[in-house]
Formats: structure tokens, C-alpha cells, sequence
């Protein structure tokens, strides 16, 4: 297996590949439903509202945050792993097959709702739907995304 060369900026002090930063914006559009909870926490008189429009039914956002916890978890480690924690090293190679599965359920979780209702077209909805084909693609595709988890010292 022939090992790719990157510059210099894209490893830690330790070695490591870091892993571009397109991963944060993909972690963060996936638990987007936790990230929803902690706002309308930290706002009382309106975050029941809040909940109540992202998702009128409550099942859809207990699914929306189980499908969360992948990412979260994926998040978890890779900060410990620049610690150099040893658990977080040998988790780190797992964690891509945690967002590959995590970006197919949520584009399953978000066909799933569109079906729901009737395919009717909806800012929103198209939003999530281009970002998380466009995330699947970007992760299946990107080398440095890949050679990131298969790095590990």
C-alpha cells in the first residue's frame, strides 16, 4: 500500500493526519438535533417552540438525537486522540465506519420524513437533503479524509 504525502500544515506535532476541516461542519450537520436541544434548553420561554417547529413529532426528534450520538461520539474522539490518549488511538479507525453509517441513516431518517410528507417541496428539507448527499459523497470520496483514520502513531 503506497502511503500519500501531505504538507506539513495538515499534520499534529505528534504526526498524526489531521483530518480536514470539512469533518467539523459534516459532525456538526449530523447532531444539528443536539445542537437544537441545547438551544432551546438555554432559552426557557421559547425552546419548547423551538422544538415544537424542527419537529412536530416527538418520535422524529427522539430518532433525530439517536442518530446524533454517532457524530457526537466520532467528536469525542478525535479530540482526545491529539492528547494522545490511548483508547482514542485505537478507537480512531472505527470512527469512520460510525460517519459513514451516521450519514446514511440520516439521509434514510430524512427520505424517510420527505415521504411522510408526500415529497412536498420545502426549503428546509432540500437544505439537509443536498448537504447530506453532498457530506456521503464528500466522505466516500476525500483521501485525506480517509488517510486520516488509517494514520494512526
Amino acid at each position: 500500500m503506497k502511503r500519500r504525502l501531505y504538507a506539513l500544515q495538515h499534520y499534529t506535532e505528534s504526526g498524526d493526519l489531521k483530518a480536514p476541516a470539512v469533518l467539523l461542519y459534516i459532525l456538526l450537520f449530523l447532531s444539528r438535533t443536539w445542537m437544537l436541544l441545547i438551544v432551546s434548553l438555554a432559552s426557557h420561554q421559547t425552546g419548547n417552540k423551538l422544538l415544537h417547529i424542527f419537529y412536530p413529532d416527538k418520535a422524529h426528534f427522539y430518532l433525530g438525537l439517536a442518530l446524533g450520538i454517532l457524530p457526537l461520539i466520532v467528536f469525542l474522539i478525535s479530540g482526545r486522540r491529539h492528547a494522545q490518549d490511548s483508547w482514542a488511538i485505537k478507537c480512531w479507525p472505527f470512527c469512520f465506519y460510525l460517519i459513514v453509517i451516521s450519514v446514511i441513516g440520516d439521509l434514510a431518517f430524512q427520505l424517510f420524513y420527505l415521504s411522510l410528507e408526500h415529497f412536498r417541496y420545502s426549503v428546509t428539507a432540500s437544505l439537509q437533503l443536498v448537504f447530506g448527499v453532498w457530506s456521503c459523497i464528500y466522505i466516500l470520496k476525500s483521501k485525506q479524509l480517509r488517510d486520516c483514520f488509517k494514520q494512526t502513531t
